[in-house]
């Protein structure tokens, strides 16, 4: 049984964190400015398709895939899952990330500037397990003397709803720089770091073992993810929190476009420097102390066996103790960083040769930087990518991304305009597309707006 939920539990993560590398500067398209509000857009204004103006599902785990598991390939599944687990590293990360934007729009004003605004709904997951807790899990404290340790194991998710309106500046020829301001309603929180204790199993004098909690310290919080035994929480309730009717907060983007010579850009961001104060529906837990067992000495009264084990209650209580804490906390948003260099060149042309537009260039390649700063884990993302400008309304984008999760990323991206019709779709790890159960991490992005250029 420990080994069908050790698979549901690491293969049900599976469907990674926030890294948009195809998305992040690609096509001056408007979604791009919720990456980086200094991006350079030169619509004169546009409206998203509400609820499809972007549609974002990023999912990973960097221990295994579920092929890995569940291949027809003639091994028995628990000896899959045996070396799965010999093959766990130190510490492995499982990322889920979703956002659906509910409303964005955006248009020029008369100073060169951009204002653009929007509704956003954003789910986030994301999980440091280490390998103690997974051979723990899978083989029970059967191996004597070994020490596990629940140091690294940490985890935080939350749901919330994200109002922004952001402003971009052309200073010049060469620079664009911006601000979006955020108001956070969060749904609901749950977090746990910094935990510390060991478990383990050795050989006994009275009896054959003892076993040991040593300094354990554990702490969850948590913030409307449970409600009084009376409520019935509906559909409705969810959507009221994301709509400034859960816990508030507050945040912000920078970011910049530098054009050091013609063909070079140079851009930065930083994203969701900000916090949520939870203050509803908080319920917190605490875990501290230490506790020996010799094994269980079955010398009770038969007359009055109730006292021996609550004795034995009683003794647990006293030295290993449970708080349930309804304190507010405030929990930090895990801040976001991109920065990429590209060069471009090849001009286009119409059919008599005459050069359509200085500015504009058919072709750019460049490298992206992504980093995650956060309670959990940080890690960083680079890609290489290359840009090419089909026609006037069309536009691919290809990416290879290293990651923590695959050395052999492979993305595409395509931008395409028909009228004042915009849509865009987005895809990484195309390589695994012959066998989707065999990636480690997954992306989807989808988009649909109304752009009027200038």
């Amino acid at each position: 049984m420990r080994k069908i939920v050790l698979v549901v539990l690491f293969v049900s993560s599976l469907s990674y964190a926030q890294n948009k590398q195809i998305l992040y500067d690609f096509a001056g398209l408007p979604q791009t400015l919720l990456l980086n509000p200094g991006a350079e857009v030169n619509n004169k204004f546009y409206v998203g398709v509400p609820l499809l103006s972007q549609i974002s599902m990023q999912g990973s785990f960097s221990g295994f895939s579920a092929y890995d598991i569940f291949a027809d390939d003639g091994i028995h599944i628990n000896d899959k899952i045996r070396a799965a687990v010999n093959n766990f590293g130190n510490a492995e990360i499982a990322v889920f990330n979703e956002q659906i934007e509910v409303f964005s729009g955006g248009f020029k004003l008369k100073n060169n500037s951009y204002l653009s605004f929007g509704i956003y709904q954003e789910l986030d997951f994301l999980a440091k397990v280490p390998k103690d807790v997974v051979d723990l899990f899978y083989e029970g404290n059967t191996n004597i003397g070994r020490r596990y340790s629940i140091k690294k194991l940490s985890a935080r998710a939350e749901m919330l709803g994200v109002f922004h309106v952001g402003l971009s500046k052309k200073i010049d020829k060469k620079w664009t720089v911006g601000l979006r301001a955020k108001l956070y309603s969060g749904a609901f929180n749950a977090n746990t770091k910094g935990n510390t204790g060991l478990l383990y199993t050795e050989n006994g004098t009275t009896n054959i073992y003892n076993q040991y909690l040593s300094n354990i310290n554990a702490q969850v919080q948590t913030s409307g993810v449970f409600i009084e035994d009376t409520e019935e929480i509906k559909p409705s309730d969810v959507t009221k929190r994301l709509f400034l009717g859960g816990n508030l907060g507050l945040g912000f983007d920078i970011g910049f476009t530098h054009h050091p010579k013609k063909q070079w850009t140079v851009t930065g961001s930083i994203q969701d420097i900000g916090f949520v104060y939870n203050t509803k529906n908080v319920e917190s837990y605490s875990v501290k102390g230490s506790y020996r067992i010799n094994g269980l000495q079955l010398n009770f009264d038969p007359n009055n066996p109730e006292d021996y084990w609550n004795n034995l209650k009683d003794d647990f209580d006293e030295n290993v103790v449970l708080d349930t804490i309804y304190k507010k906390y405030i929990s930090l948003r895990p801040i976001k960083m991109n920065g990429s260099v590209s060069y471009s060149f090849g001009q286009s042309y119409d059919d008599c040769r005459f050069l359509v537009d200085e500015r504009q260039y058919q072709n750019k390649v460049g490298f992206h930087l992504f980093s995650t700063l956060g309670a959990v884990h940080s890690y960083l993302a680079g890609t290489f990518f290359y840009e090419r400008r089909l026609t006037k309304k069309l536009q691919t984008k290809f990416t290879y991304t290293l990651d923590p999760f695959s050395y052999s990323n492979l993305g595409a991206g395509l931008a395409m305009q028909i009228g004042k019709v915009n849509t865009f779709f987005m895809a990484d790890n195309l390589l695994n597309l012959n066998n989707v159960y065999n990636a480690k991490s997954v992306s989807l992005q989808l988009g649909l707006n109304i752009i009027f250029n200038n």
